[in-house]
């Protein structure tokens, strides 16, 4: 009989030995497997694992994913100003001690910080700046910052973007040093989103970009943003209301496979004339979702006039032709679209054309 039967046997807490003679199953499996485990876990919880035995200890200290969210410290808006306070206090103490203690300097795959700034004071922008400074220096291959206005000035990478492959910001205010960082600092750079940011620059270049996302940003200068991304394959652009009233120009889009365009000001602050020129820009893209489009931006005389999107296979519409025009000239538009794309194969219109008041309650 063997030693574990035994066990079961002689004692009335017989399971409970036998599962120690078994042993700590999960703490025999490498360092590699227990980090992509704590990859999944909130950040207090990766560091409550150093009770769980010697073998865990230190474990925090070395993993590869470094994510600290606002929400696990339930920091919310509809808190009283002293408890939002002390929460705070909480979170900054935390933070700092993961990030001092930390020591996967070389090898950090992720690093992601998610703070709320609306009710932020100086001394919690100080906090957040030293935390986006701290984490940019392990030079992650995932960088993900997001904050809420007032925007938070992106601090200069340096060196560390050298193994940049994933960068996504939300509610920074980016310096024209960006721009020089995405052109020439990030060597292997293929996703970019920005969302709800404040570039002061008019030029996003780059040579590596596969996929790139510029959502909701303001445009400071005013002047023509141009777009320069050969090896970009998914382009997202939200344009928001006031937003590049000098135009967006897109240059070198032979590898985009898929585009979407949303005018979130439906065509009212973004000229017809800028309209045509994001239209003649992306004529080459296989797949493609507008949203916002104006009747006039499409309709035209001649068909000759309106580009041939010969590669389009399918296109999606959305809210468009919402304007004052008739419903003759909005199909109209629609059929100059459809005849100058000759390998259209699906064609989705959603909210085109006009508008649908929503079925009042009780109605038949």
């Amino acid at each position: 009989m063997s030693q574990e039967q035994t066990a079961k046997r002689g004692c009335p807490g017989g399971h409970a030995v036998a599962v120690a003679l078994a042993g700590d199953r999960l703490s025999d499996l490498p360092d590699g497997l227990l980090h992509t485990i704590m990859s999944f876990l909130p950040a207090p919880q990766v560091v409550q694992t150093s009770v769980l035995s010697r073998r865990w200890r230190d474990l925090w200290r070395s993993t590869p994913c470094i994510s600290i969210e606002q929400p696990d410290f339930r920091i919310t808006a509809g808190s009283q100003r002293h408890e939002r306070e002390e929460k705070w206090r909480k979170l900054e103490n935390f933070t700092t001690n993961f990030l001092l203690f930390h020591n996967n300097v070389a090898s950090l795959d992720k690093f992601r910080i998610d703070t709320d700034s609306t009710y932020a004071n100086a001394l919690h922008v100080r906090d957040m700046d030293r935390w986006l400074r701290r984490g940019i220096k392990y030079c992650p291959q995932v960088l993900e910052i997001l904050v809420s206005r007032p925007p938070i000035p992106f601090p200069h990478m340096g060196a560390s973007s050298c193994r940049l492959k994933r960068l996504h910001l939300h509610g920074l205010y980016l310096e024209n040093q960006f721009a020089e960082l995405l052109c020439s600092g990030c060597p292997v750079l293929e996703d970019l989103e920005l969302r709800s940011c404040s570039p002061d620059f008019q030029e996003f270049k780059s040579r590596t970009l596969k996929r790139l996302v510029i959502d909701c940003c303001d445009n400071f200068t005013g002047d023509l943003v141009v777009i320069t991304v050969p090896r970009v394959a998914y382009l997202r652009l939200g344009i928001s209301p006031g937003r590049y009233s000098n135009g967006i120009l897109i240059h070198e889009s032979a590898s985009l496979v898929k585009a979407s365009i949303h005018l979130l000001c439906l065509g009212e602050t973004f000229s017809l004339k800028h309209q045509r020129c994001l239209l003649g820009n992306l004529c080459n893209v296989p797949n493609l979702e507008l949203s916002g489009f104006q009747t006039m931006a499409i309709l035209v005389q001649e068909s000759a006039e309106f580009p041939i999107f010969a590669n389009l296979q399918t296109l999606s519409l959305e809210q468009c032709f919402l304007d004052k025009c008739d419903l003759n000239n909005k199909l109209d538009a629609l059929g100059s679209f459809v005849q100058n794309a000759p390998c259209l194969e699906k064609l989705t219109l959603h909210c085109c054309m006009f508008e649908v008041e929503p079925e009042k309650e009780g109605s038949l």
